[in-house]
């Protein structure tokens, strides 16, 4: 009974582990959106937004009044007194010596004092204005990294899913490779036994056959690896088995846009170029800010004390009033800090055009490679289709003694190549369309 139970838990593990490693299939929107939660990137980029808009916090605080609270005790080696007596003497010498008297006590042995001090910046106000102005763009600027982030992210899970499915598609390639070079050694084979065919005809199939699998075999481990990349930009570990959904059909060529418009596209909307916009305008606030030092600090203030009673200070005291202070030499260093903020103001609009024109360039690029592609798909149909026909007449001619499977092999290592072009041709339109998109500033909804 326990055997007959035993056989019982292995024939269930045998059938529901196969099922348990099958890979999850995703879509690209499935993925992206994964990636986009669960990439390292994703959560750095969104850790220094979550800083920019503290350090905006901390900034804002520079406009409210500053209360302070000051308190003491202290505890002396003594209290400090002085008999009345000696006043009166001093001030009536004519007078009859006074009683003595208890001392009058001056300062206790014990003594504690309390004040509140609010102080409202009033100079310094146009300095903190423009610091606000940094760190709001400071906002904006990691805001505009962010969506970088995101969309390079979402363009690197696309060009991963379709390398895996290309990768898949060439081993798919290599299998019916070796499923067409096993069928022609068992057909050398027969051959042979009738004697229609040299021993050394089944060798040269065989090492085809070799050839082949050792092709499969390496074609199987780039999936793998292209798994293993799709995993780790999804956040997920290299093991995980992900499987990506096949496309329907071959990719088609869409209508492009004029080059030059592509290129003024994504100069109007690529996150580079905005973000060489913030970094000018954070620039001139710092212009703006280093000029503010100059002014005089003045601060308006209001005090309030409270202190133990003793004859050499008041129980309670307040006083208003404003302090100001102006530095008027340190050597220079606040006057040379504005020619150092004009200077990186001016480095910023100059990046600016530098950036402009990496990014036409780069649409320029990405416009041609889907040209190019799409160009190459249909030499790489044509290849197919004249290779697929020469590999049959090279078995026709085997199966009528008028050739080896030498020239056999060598027909199927024509049409495997062939065929592995044309899958690839595919792909590279596939990613060049993509490419195009990342280049004019165009991102997936998933990425948005």
């Amino acid at each position: 009974m326990n055997l007959t139970k035993t056989r019982l838990a292995l024939i269930c593990i045998a059938i529901l582990a196969p099922l348990s490693a099958r890979a999850e299939s995703l879509s690209l929107d499935q993925c992206v959106a994964i990636a986009l939660k669960e990439n390292p990137d994703m959560a750095s980029a969104n850790y220094e937004v979550d800083a920019a808009v503290a350090k905006k916090n901390v900034a804002r605080g520079g406009y409210s009044p500053r209360l302070k609270m000051d308190a003491g005790v202290q505890r002396w080696d003594s209290e400090f007194a002085m008999p009345l007596f000696a006043g009166v003497a001093q001030a009536c010498p004519s007078c009859d010596k006074p009683s003595l008297m208890t001392p009058f006590v001056l300062r206790p042995q014990w003594t504690w004092s309390v004040g509140v001090t609010l102080a409202q910046p009033i100079g310094a106000l146009w300095t903190v204005r423009e610091a606000n102005v940094l760190t709001k763009l400071g906002v904006d600027l990691a805001e505009i990294k962010r969506k970088e982030a995101r969309r390079d992210v979402a363009f690197q899970v696309t060009e991963a899913y379709y390398r895996l499915l290309e990768a898949k598609s060439m081993a798919a390639v290599a299998e019916k490779s070796v499923d067409q070079v096993t069928a022609q050694v068992k057909r050398a084979r027969t051959f042979f036994e009738r004697g229609a065919v040299a021993r050394n005809d089944v060798l040269r199939a065989e090492l085809g056959l070799a050839a082949s699998q050792q092709r499969l075999i390496q074609a199987n481990g780039v999936v793998s690896l292209a798994r293993g990349r799709l995993a780790t930009l999804m956040g997920r570990s290299p093991d995980s088995e992900v499987d990506p959904v096949d496309i329907a059909g071959e990719p088609t060529s869409r209508p492009l846009l004029p080059v030059g418009q592509a290129e003024q596209q994504a100069v109007d909307t690529r996150f580079e170029i905005k973000e060489i916009a913030a970094h000018i305008q954070q620039a001139d606030a710092g212009v703006r800010m280093a000029k503010s030092k100059m002014v005089p600090q003045v601060n308006a203030v209001a005090n309030y004390t409270r202190a133990s009673a003793s004859l050499v200070g008041l129980p309670k005291s307040w006083f208003i009033g404003a302090t100001a202070s102006w530095d008027i030499w340190e050597g220079g260093s606040t006057y040379y800090g504005i020619d150092d903020s004009k200077a990186q103001l001016a480095q910023a609009v100059a990046a600016r055009r530098k950036a402009e024109d990496a990014v036409r360039l780069d649409a320029r690029n990405a416009h041609v490679g889907v040209t190019t592609s799409a160009e190459a798909i249909e030499v790489a149909k044509q290849a197919v289709e004249q290779a697929e026909e020469n590999f049959r007449i090279e078995q026709k001619r085997y199966e009528s003694a008028s050739n080896t499977s030498f020239d056999v092999l060598d027909a199927e290592t024509q049409l495997t190549t062939a065929r592995g072009q044309h899958q690839g041709a595919l792909y590279d339109l596939i990613l060049a369309q993509a490419n195009l998109d990342r280049a004019m500033g165009e991102i997936t909804k998933a990425a948005q």
